[in-house]
């Protein structure tokens, strides 16, 4: 069995994990917006309710990755002969663009708690929100964790997102329970200034996965794994020149195309044993999911 194929089979094991992975995201996210937006309303609390709305931007995003995981389970077809992997990646920037839009929307709202709490004297939020903040900072905190251990094994960037997610959802939890704790104990003011803030460093971590996604599906690849590759090619005997390598990203899997130059002298089957060659080492260094080698003699 080829190396390339290896890698194709354990490419859409690590889908199905990730799949897994996305649905107890969208479950914890669920239940977490139901709670934050219920004791939100009875409250008034500004910064609870924008955690809410950040776990309703989380339902969002991992819908949108269950989607393009789905689709990029199928099977290649005549108009998509590598299959649909680029759609794991569009499922990434739809939810990356949903997470900057939502933490756009957090930042207006705090602030505008914020200054209307200079003109108006709002009654300061329960001790249950607070305890429902942490409490969620803290099942959000377990839910990152487990997304961290899969995507140390799988290094899907489905789970990757879904890892940062829940990493931003952790800090919104706990900086809300700070943040309303101030606003009980000094002013009120701090419950609008919590979200800012919060909203802030999310819009920082959206826009770094939506830069990530949108330089894949550009065309956009490591020019130093292209390096790598030229490394190892150079390296098998009977080539004369390398004339061109690229690389483009298929959701996580990752597909090279390369074109060589042999001696004009070579048979067509001595020039089959190097395309398989350089196939095979690769896929077996480099993880890498398809290799096309075209080869033409020296001119």
């Amino acid at each position: 069995m080829k190396e390339t194929l290896n890698n194709r089979l354990r490419y859409f094991e690590n889908l199905k994990q990730s799949i897994g992975i996305a649905y107890l995201n969208l479950f914890v996210f669920i239940v977490l917006f139901i709670a934050e937006i219920s004791i939100a309303l009875v409250s008034g609390s500004k910064a609870l309710l924008a955690a809410g709305f950040n776990n309703l931007s989380s339902i969002i995003i991992s819908v949108g990755l269950l989607v393009g995981l789905k689709v990029s389970l199928k099977d290649p077809s005549h108009s998509h002969s590598k299959g649909y992997q680029q759609f794991e990646t569009l499922g990434n920037l739809f939810s990356s663009f949903v997470m900057f839009l939502m933490s756009a929307y957090i930042v207006i709202e705090g602030g505008k708690g914020a200054i209307s709490s200079f003109y108006t004297s709002p009654d300061s939020p329960g001790n249950i929100s607070v305890i429902v903040a942490g409490g969620s900072g803290f099942v959000m905190l377990a839910t990152f964790l487990i997304n961290r251990k899969v995507y140390q094994k799988v290094e899907s960037n489905s789970i990757n997102t879904l890892m940062k997610d829940a990493l931003s959802d952790t800090l919104m939890n706990f900086g809300t329970a700070l943040g309303i704790l101030l606003s009980i104990e000094i002013n009120p003011m701090f419950d609008g200034l919590t979200a800012v803030v919060l909203g802030l460093i999310l819009c920082r971590m959206s826009y770094l996965i939506v830069k990530e996604n949108v330089f894949h599906l550009s065309g956009g690849f490591d020019p130093e794994m292209v390096e790598n590759y030229q490394n190892v090619i150079e390296g098998i005997p009977g080539i004369e020149r390398i004339v061109d390598i690229t690389g483009k990203m298929f959701g996580d899997a990752v597909a090279v195309d390369v074109t060589i130059e042999v001696t004009g002298k070579m048979t067509v089957e001595e020039g089959a044993v190097i395309a398989e060659t350089i196939e095979q080492e690769l896929a077996s260094r480099f993880d890498v999911f398809d290799v096309d080698v075209q080869v033409r003699p020296k001119r």
